[in-house]
């Protein structure tokens, strides 16, 4: 290879990237696997369609054609928008031409980089759960919609203490199936814990006599996944190791009433699966919750939730509805869905945690902002040419 060959490799793959083809592949892919998206949530459901289509770097669609299934290999949505960032920042940003005519499109392809940016940011560092409360109900807590936790808490010999022992995250333990085990372990923990057994969505049903598998007469009994994440109910198989004594297996039920309690010592340890929670800088109080019905149906118009947000003591009175919610440090309570039972009626808001949450508002401004400037300059152009007299 020669010198000026090796030297126009970088160029090469500068040109590959910041090139128009690039451009259209991409934004064809995207449209594409939003599509194929779209439709396979009604099949597996929001978050499983979410997490296979647009999170992932790459995936396998089975087009059904007839009874031929085609396995086809597909980018995911994580992958095409990195290039498309790669892309935009090499044809739009770098290689453009810089000057006054130009600067209405630089300002919207850097906006809508920050856009992507800020998508980025929300994927890693976004929370997003629920809080349901009843009329006259506090709360400074919300819930995980899909995150799961195997926790373990500490208590001394007389019921005090209720200190957070140990946490395992969904990640750890999502894998471990029939016939998977992992242990876990803490420096101040007199035992070990083993998983296994995980399944999303499963039931606790008593075993027959002399079943495989059973614990105490029960046995988990999977059952087929729901499509909304929220509506399954977890469970695992642990096994409670101590550094002297026996073990002791038992299961652990997302719906189950109460922990399990293990006693080490002079202390006491219950052991739950339940959902993550996050603890807010304030508390929400439901004072009234109101609903509007369109005319002559019992399908809700407008959700309406009187709620006092108290902070340090202070309480301040506000309105959340579907289109208003509740701004404070960083937080934002939407109004979610509502529930009616014996205990009155619920109202279930979402609180999102979200570092990026206002930069796509700013991503569209600035993109505004950069496209008014680019065709106000046309115009401009424009009627100084029309109206420019021309020689006899």
């Amino acid at each position: 290879m020669s010198a000026t060959s090796s030297t126009n490799v970088p160029a090469r793959v500068f040109a590959f990237f910041a090139s128009y083809g690039l451009a259209i592949v991409v934004l064809s892919f995207l449209l594409l696997i939003t599509f194929l998206g779209t439709l396979a949530q009604k099949d597996m459901g929001l978050l499983d369609s979410q997490r296979l289509y647009f999170d992932s770097w790459g995936l396998i669609h089975d087009f059904k054609m007839g009874d031929v299934v085609l396995p086809v290999p597909l980018p995911g949505g994580g992958l095409l928008m990195v290039i498309l960032f790669i892309n935009m920042l090499c044809g739009a940003v770098i290689r453009i031409r810089k000057g006054w005519r130009t600067i209405g499109v630089l300002i919207s392809h850097l906006a809508i980089m920050f856009m992507l940016v800020a998508g980025f940011v929300s994927f890693l560092y976004k929370s997003e759960g629920a809080m349901p409360l009843f009329e006259g109900q506090a709360s400074d807590q919300y819930q995980s919609y899909h995150q799961r936790i195997i926790e373990i808490r500490r208590f001394d010999a007389a019921g005090k203490g209720e200190d957070t022992a140990l946490i395992i995250p969904m990640s750890h333990f999502s894998d471990l199936g029939p016939g998977k085990a992992r242990d876990f372990f803490a420096k101040d923990l007199p035992f070990e814990i083993q998983v296994t057994g995980y399944q999303r969505n499963a039931n606790i049903v008593q075993a027959e006599d002399g079943e495989v598998g059973a614990i105490d007469g029960y046995r988990i009994q999977p059952v087929k996944l729901a499509k909304e994440d929220e509506a399954n109910v977890s469970a695992a198989e642990i096994t409670i190791k101590p550094k002297e004594g026996t073990p002791q297996k038992t299961l652990l039920w997302e719906g189950a009433l109460a922990p399990y309690t293990f006693k080490a010592g002079d202390h006491s340890y219950t052991f739950a699966l339940s959902r993550m929670k996050w603890k807010l800088p304030f508390a929400i109080r439901l004072e009234d919750f109101q609903r509007e019905l369109h005319p002559g149906t019992m399908k809700a118009k407008k959700y309406t939730s009187h709620v006092t947000k108290i902070t340090n003591g202070k309480e301040d009175p506000l309105v959340v509805t579907m289109n208003v919610p509740v701004r404070d440090q960083g937080y934002v309570v939407y109004q979610a869905s509502f529930s009616t039972g014996t205990s009155g009626e619920q109202s279930v808001f979402t609180v999102v945690k979200n570092p990026s949450d206002q930069w796509p508002l700013w991503s569209c401004v600035a993109v505004s902002i950069g496209l008014i400037i680019h065709f106000v300059m046309h115009l401009v152009r424009f009627l100084s040419r029309a109206l420019k007299p021309k020689a006899a």
